[in-house]
């Protein structure tokens, strides 16, 4: 009979922070790695989502004229597919804020976090800020706590602790406004083909993958017009 525990808390938990540079990506690769360590699922966009960077690395070397729309596309659903992992899917956040100034995106991440009701756990090591020894207090406070973590093996307890004060809160669940729901529902479909969009992504031919791409937004029309209903539309068709 096996004596291991069951872990109290097994997430999803997005882990929200830089992913660019390699020492980024081994940052972010470790605190997934100690979160799973124990037991916890993660949501790592730089393994499980799309990675942005490297693709606009790549197709804007290429010069197509399907390449400025093909990366529009890529956004909406990159941004879709986050913003459902944010909102539906996981169940904390971590927001790595390591480092001289907190990454732009992951700022925003936390942010919808903490409008939705997750519980957030801040990591960083670095005295480095901009207000005279303390952070931003409008990215201190979406801590419930208003405190940090400065060693990543503490960071599954924390987390455990942050959704434990969450959950004494209590409350009903949060109503999200029509587009966002739009938004969450735009995401869902995206996170439901993400193996085969990894497998697009790994082709060779990058004609290959804007006409993988032009059948996902001829499939996904209609959700998309509904995620963002003011935005024009896009020069993109299905071969």
């Amino acid at each position: 009979m096996s004596t291991t525990a069951e872990p109290i808390f097994t997430g999803p938990v997005y882990l929200s922070g830089p992913m660019f540079s390699v020492a980024d990506q081994w940052q972010q690769a470790n605190i997934a790695s100690t979160l799973e360590s124990v037991g916890m699922q993660t949501y790592l966009p730089q393994r499980d989502g799309i990675e942005v960077g490297s693709l606009m690395a790549r197709i804007n070397q290429e010069p197509l004229p399907a390449v400025e729309a093909l990366m529009q596309f890529v956004l909406e659903i990159v941004f879709s597919m986050d913003m459902y992992q944010l909102l539906s899917r996981c169940k904390a956040l971590v927001f790595n804020m390591d480092g001289r100034v907190p990454d732009e995106g992951s700022v925003s991440e936390t942010a919808a976090a903490f409008a939705s009701g997750q519980p957030i756990v801040i990591y960083k090591t670095t005295p480095i800020s901009m207000l005279g020894g303390l952070d931003n207090p409008m990215i201190s406070g979406l801590a419930m706590n208003w405190g940090k973590v400065n060693d990543v093996s503490t960071i599954p307890n924390a987390v455990i602790n942050a959704v434990q004060a969450m959950a004494n809160l209590g409350g009903p669940p949060v109503q999200f406004a029509k587009q966002a729901q739009a938004v969450i529902a735009l995401g869902a479909a995206v996170w439901g083909a993400i193996d085969q969009i990894h497998t697009l992504l790994q082709n060779p031919d990058i004609n290959k993958i804007i006409a993988g791409f032009q059948a996902l937004q001829k499939q996904w029309q209609p959700l998309i017009d509904a995620a963002f209903p003011g935005a024009p539309p896009l020069p993109l068709s299905a071969p």
